[in-house]
């Protein structure tokens, strides 16, 4: 190793040092290479070379032989853009490449392929007991299918990461598989081969209608509803692992193969829509869910489950109007008494909702921002979801809640207000490979005040944001994928929150996690090694523990020179110490993944 690959590296900002390197301890000596020196192993057969060809597994590094790093290294960024060369196959369309190497976070972007359970290998530290389980991801598998890419990152079909640890041998095994939704096994038949990624993949075009990415066709769209690509989240509920997407019913995964069993329909009354964010009562497992209803009617539902899976109540949502509309309600919040939606004003106007459910034109893409609407606010009373108020408040956007909790008569909502204008967001959603990210694209934490007898409403950041501009790591940075602590996620105000953040460097996309203190105001900032993307945290609390922070995050991360996925665990009360508790490097590629949950080991 050269010695300058070992020095700890510090960025200064206003004061404060962020220990940024120092990565041959957190991650093994193995992982630390030159990204030339990789290529030419690589070619010489010296180690097995990570491809993107069907199952796309990659050796763990300690498996491979040392390779010298050369004396004369490239610039960091030059460094960065040269690993990025190596994440592209002979066969990948000549725009992708280009994207990937102005911009390596677009690696993470690229295909996954079927990976059946492969051992891992733990290059650092010790899986603490409490991580005995299996770590389940979501997100979007692939986001091109060939050369065509999806009109929207969200349209992605869904995949699911299964990480399985087993705390007593420090050991760990990982899979990957794609949920076989109507919309992917019609792919795969129009397009032959295994549906995967192999070259057949698009070769048909586009088979079937996304929410925002038309077949490929007209006749192909006529009449057709969009289809669901079951791949926002993960939960367990009722015995069952379910893989589920606003775009229609949860779909169960076997949890020993990840095979797809089939969609899950707890009940004929519940909208045709099942949330990705659907909250868990922590007090007796009663699952809330809400989504479109079903066509040819208008309008969203809120449905009530218990935890055997059973459909207790379903009730519609109030809409500001007379008439119901569409509207994307993607998260809610949760309280001990009361859930809160926010529902912005990214509306389908009149005029566009023929050709929208028509399927003359996209559905998502027929959205727009209206400058003359509010955002609706509706609170119901989870007991019996009758409305407690359905109001305006001022116009914002935001795709997350963080957490809510009553105090004195007050209903409080942590959540993320987007910084910038929505109709930016989603043109860089619309094209990955092309988006590049600022400050504008992000949220800052704020919490709504709403007075539970009369609906009087205030509103306020959270804690001290930067400034366009500045750099204080002290101060909240541009955030989104908030979580909290289970010992107090709708029960009580919680003193830490944890963001999955992007300074604004040289990394071009997500890049450190930050510990919010809600009490002192400040921020605890833990930055990522160049080249190394961290996906949404997990909080898994520690056993025998009182205190709220006394837990391990545990997240996955794109690492450019080796193009496949790590698990970081952090511990939580130390969270800025240079080692992480655990570092697992994953012998495959994970797309960059929405949610998640952890589930211990019975």
């Amino acid at each position: 190793m050269n010695k300058s690959e070992t020095q700890t590296q510090t960025q200064t900002f206003s004061g404060m040092v962020i220990s940024v390197a120092a990565r041959a301890a957190q991650r093994g000596a193995s992982l630390i290479r030159s990204p030339c020196a990789l290529e030419r192993a690589a070619r010489s057969n010296k180690m097995p070379r990570i491809v993107r060809d069907a199952p796309r597994l990659a050796a763990p590094p300690a498996s491979s032989p040392p390779v010298a790093v050369r004396r004369r290294q490239l610039p960091l960024g030059r460094r960065h853009r040269a690993a990025a060369l190596c994440v592209c196959r002979a066969t990948t369309p000549r725009e992708i490449a280009r994207a990937i190497e102005d911009a390596p976070w677009r690696g993470g972007l690229e295909p996954a392929a079927n990976a059946p359970w492969t051992a891992a290998e733990v290059v650092s530290g010790r899986i603490p007991a409490e991580l005995a389980g299996t770590l389940y991801r979501a997100g979007p598998g692939r986001i091109r299918l060939g050369a065509t890419k999806y009109a929207h990152w969200f349209d992605g079909d869904g995949y699911v990461t299964a990480i399985e640890m087993d705390a007593d041998a420090n050991t760990a095994r990982c899979a990957g598989k794609y949920v076989e939704t109507a919309r992917w096994t019609k792919q795969r038949a129009r397009d032959g081969g295994d549906g995967t990624n192999d070259d057949a993949v698009g070769s048909s075009g586009v088979a079937v209608r996304g929410a925002w990415t038309q077949a490929s066709g007209m006749m192909a769209n006529l009449g057709r509803f969009p289809t669901n690509p079951s791949n926002t989240s993960i939960i367990v509920h009722a015995g069952k692992v379910l893989a589920c997407c606003e775009g229609g019913a949860p779909v169960a995964i076997d949890p020993a193969s990840l095979a797809t069993r089939g969609e899950v329909v707890f009940g004929p009354s519940l909208p045709m829509g099942f949330s990705a964010h659907s909250k868990q009562d922590p007090r007796d497992g009663t699952l809330y869910t809400w989504g479109l209803k079903k066509p040819p009617f208008i309008g969203i539902s809120v449905g009530k489950v218990n935890a055997a899976g059973e459909v207790m109540q379903v009730a519609d949502m109030p809409f500001p109007r007379a008439a119901p509309e569409f509207a994307l309600l993607h998260d809610c919040a949760m309280s001990e008494n009361y859930l809160t939606f926010f529902m912005c004003p990214w509306e389908l106007p009149n005029d566009a909702i023929v050709g929208a459910l028509s399927g003359m034109k996209s559905f998502g893409h027929s959205f727009k921002w209206s400058d003359e609407r509010e955002t609706w606010m509706v609170v119901l009373r989870k007991s019996d979801l009758s409305v407690v108020h359905a109001k305006n408040v001022p116009s914002f956007s935001s795709y997350h809640t963080c957490d809510a909790y009553e105090e004195n008569g007050k209903l409080k909502v942590l959540y993320g207000k987007l910084r910038g204008d929505r109709t930016g967001l989603e043109k860089n959603f619309g094209d990955m490979y092309a988006a590049v990210w600022s400050s504008r694209h992000y949220n800052d934490l704020h919490e709504m005040t709403i007075d539970i007898a009369t609906g009087n409403v205030t509103d306020a950041l959270a804690m001290p944001t930067n400034a366009d501009g500045e750099r204080d790591m002290t101060k909240m940075i541009g955030m989104e994928f908030p979580v909290v602590s289970p010992r107090t996620m709708s029960r009580r105000k919680p003193k830490y929150v944890y963001t999955l953040a992007n300074s604004c460097g040289e990394h071009g996309y997500f890049d450190s996690i930050q510990k919010l203190n809600l009490e002192t105001q400040k921020a605890e900032t833990r930055l990522s090694a160049l080249g190394h993307y961290p996906h949404e945290c997990e909080f898994i609390p520690k056993t025998n523990a009182d205190d709220e922070d006394a837990g391990y995050l545990a997240y996955v991360e794109y690492d450019v020179s080796r193009d496949a996925a790590n698990v970081v665990v952090l511990d939580a009360q130390r969270f800025t110490e240079v080692d992480p508790v655990a570092v697992i490097a994953l012998p495959m590629h994970v797309p960059y993944t929405f949610h998640g949950t952890f589930a211990r080991r019975a």
